[in-house]
């Protein structure tokens, strides 16, 4: 008995049975008190009204007027052929409403012959009967054999039994049609649970709006949700083994570089100048690894640690990042215009790093002579954008150029020193302060790198 079916047609099956039980023994309850009760009142309106009172005062010995008066009330006392009364004279009948059979000795006879009161009112003795003393050695006696009330109970058992029958057939039927459909959905459930286990989670699906249904609903929306986080965790597997195989590469070329370099140095004997030249590349390719290492471990911290808000003046921040790339604006002979005024509360050190790497980038690929602009603003929402006149980016590089260790142009950026991890270091820190890194660019003519910091819990702005 395993299947939920075969439960519910037990069920429907135990229900009907225990709702007819209850109703066909409360009719035969009813029927038997109704039974007894019409016997009482029968007896009560007879024995106990005023014309018998009158007789049985002026009784004096003459058992006629009581015979009379018993005659007139046959069709209380006898209403049915079961029901019967007898005058007895000093334990002998000499009067009954019918002929033939043997009057038994009940208590109630035994108590009125003995001089008592007829009391007992036994449900479960043979008859029903009632007795009286009329006096001079008389007495009044009506008995029920019950026999009609037997008839009838047996009437409603036989009915009972047919009813019961047919509210079986008509409970199994019901259970049938409603275990079907209701097994039919929580089948559908089973399947999808068992096609979850293989990493199928296709949606089950629904047809009923009861709680099956909800049920069918909040299993579809965890299938779906544990599909989100399957190719979430795919989509991470994944750019994990690439980041794995971007830094292999980005740490190979410099490990190799250096490798080679210290070997001809020591099988080679090379003049001072030649010597020197191989120790400056071994020195810059150990920077470019240290360089690399850090903004690793840079991009780790950034994931782990909280932001700290506080109120920023972005124009005096900005200036200080502009003063602290002086050097290598000087280099190039770049001039840095820094224009607008807007305070927020959000993390200074996030919003420099990402200020820096942008401006740092800036500096990087704009042309000898160029114009950098650094633009403050305070409406709609604070903003920072950064523009150059560099060479610009591609239409299809722009998709990826927030991803780790992509450069737009690889070779160009080796020469600058670029690792293809500074923008992908800003993304991460805006992502943190709940703001907007954007990018809009032209090829060939500038870029322009605008953080936006959004009007949310993290971030406010003031002019």
């Amino acid at each position: 008995m395993k299947k939920i079916s075969t439960k519910l047609n037990l069920a429907m099956l135990l229900v009907s049975f225990s709702v007819l039980a209850f109703v066909g023994a409360a009719l035969i309850f009813n029927i038997v008190l109704g039974y007894y009760r019409d016997f009482e009142n029968a007896m009560t309106l007879v024995f106990q009204s005023e014309r018998f009172y009158d007789i049985c005062r002026d009784f004096d010995g003459d058992i006629q007027p009581v015979i009379d008066y018993l005659d007139a009330s046959e069709n209380v006392l006898c209403q049915n052929s079961e029901k019967n009364y007898y005058i007895l004279k000093d334990g002998n009948i000499i009067k009954s409403s019918h002929t033939g059979g043997i009057l038994k000795m009940t208590d109630n006879l035994k108590q009125v012959l003995q001089g008592g009161y007829s009391s007992d009112r036994d449900i479960t003795s043979d008859a029903l009967d009632f007795a009286f003393n009329i006096g001079d050695g008389y007495t009044v006696y009506v008995t029920d054999t019950r026999r009609e009330l037997f008839s009838q109970i047996q009437d409603i058992a036989l009915l009972f039994a047919q009813a019961l029958l047919l509210g079986f057939a008509l409970a199994a039927a019901l259970g049938y049609i409603i275990s079907k459909r209701l097994t039919a959905s929580i089948k559908k459930l089973e399947k999808g649970a068992m096609d979850m286990s293989r990493g199928n989670f296709s949606a089950v699906d629904i047809k009923s709006r009861d709680e099956i249904g909800n049920l069918c609903r909040v299993f579809n929306e965890m299938g779906s949700q544990i599909q989100n986080d399957f190719d979430e965790f795919e989509k991470a597997e994944a750019a994990q083994r690439e980041f794995v195989a971007n830094v292999s590469h980005e740490l190979k070329t410099p490990l190799t570089v250096i490798k080679s370099y210290s070997q001809t140095l020591q099988k080679i004997k090379t003049d001072e100048t030649t010597r020197n030249k191989f120790l400056s590349t071994i020195d810059s390719e150990t920077d470019r690894m240290t360089h690399i290492v850090n903004q690793l471990l840079h991009l780790s911290k950034l994931e782990q640690q909280p932001a700290v808000n506080e109120n920023v003046d972005l124009f005096e921040l900005c200036s200080d990042i502009a003063g602290s790339l002086r050097i290598e604006s000087d280099k190039k002979g770049l001039f840095v215009y820094i224009t607008g005024q807007c305070t927020v509360y959000s993390d200074r050190e996030l919003i420099k790093t990402i200020i820096y790497n942008l401006l740092s980038n800036a500096i990087k690929y704009s042309r000898p002579g160029g114009d950098i602009n650094i633009v403050v603003k305070d409406t709609p929402f604070a903003q920072v954008s950064v523009k150059d006149n560099g060479c610009g980016i591609s239409t299809e590089d722009i998709q990826h150029i927030f991803e780790r260790f992509y450069r737009a142009d690889k070779a160009r950026s080796r020469n600058t020193g670029g690792t293809g991890l500074g923008l992908a270091i800003a993304k991460q820190s805006a992502d943190m302060i709940n703001a907007r890194l954007t990018v809009d660019s032209v090829p060939g003519k500038y870029s322009e790198f605008t953080l936006t910091f959004n009007s949310g819990r993290n971030n406010t702005t003031d002019g």
